[in-house]
């Protein structure tokens, strides 16, 4: 009886580690279905830009400080760049873009800044509208202004027909709630420290 307990053993230990492997793996796992919000936490940026993360080497080597900020930290204690590639800015699904910038709070990408050319807005509102589903708020009905909005990621996409340029927008709310608490906390010092 023993003997076939062992002999039996290593089977299933080893078709437990492989169920285990497969729903762990992405391929197997649940990474968010297009046209979906879940998609939109899955994907969490852009043009291989992640929020919450840190800027690979390659893309580090192509960051330089926006103009007129410099090195020096914003009111927010952020630092934002403007990204500089070697290649054409083609993003996923035949999208392009004429620049991109970020903002980085303790080095990790709190925003994403995604300009494009006035003639792409339709096109971007297009694949967003496939990749996210419909959007969650258009604060304006007369301007092309739309709002994915989940519980990790947010996405602004603006655009106007006048407008030379518009913007896709990607931010994390956990960075984002942790600057608005740095900046309350800082308030309150400074508050009690007047009185």
């Amino acid at each position: 009886m023993k003997a076939k307990f062992f002999c039996c053993l290593p089977y299933r230990v080893v078709t437990g580690l492989l169920i285990i492997m497969c729903l762990h793996s992405p391929g197997f796992s649940q990474a968010g279905k297009v046209g979906s919000l879940s998609y939109l936490k899955a994907r969490n940026g852009i043009g291989g830009f992640n929020l919450g993360g840190f800027p690979t080497g390659e893309q580090m080597a192509g960051l330089t400080y926006l103009d007129g900020e410099g090195s020096k930290p914003d009111a927010d204690s952020c630092i934002t760049y403007e990204y500089h590639s070697d290649k054409p800015l083609d993003l996923e699904g035949g999208l392009t873009a004429s620049h991109i910038c970020i903002r980085t709070y303790q080095d990790k990408i709190v925003n994403i800044y995604v300009f494009f050319n006035r003639d792409q807005g339709y096109k971007m509102l297009s694949k967003f509208l496939h990749w996210y589903g419909t959007f969650t708020a258009k604060p304006n009905d007369y301007q092309d202004v739309y709002l994915w909005e989940s519980r990790t990621v947010k996405l602004l996409l603006s655009y106007h027909p006048d407008d030379e340029q518009g913007i896709a927008i990607y931010t994390s709310v956990a960075l984002t709630n942790a600057i608005n608490a740095q900046n309350a906390k800082r308030l309150t010092q400074l508050l009690t420290s007047n009185e």
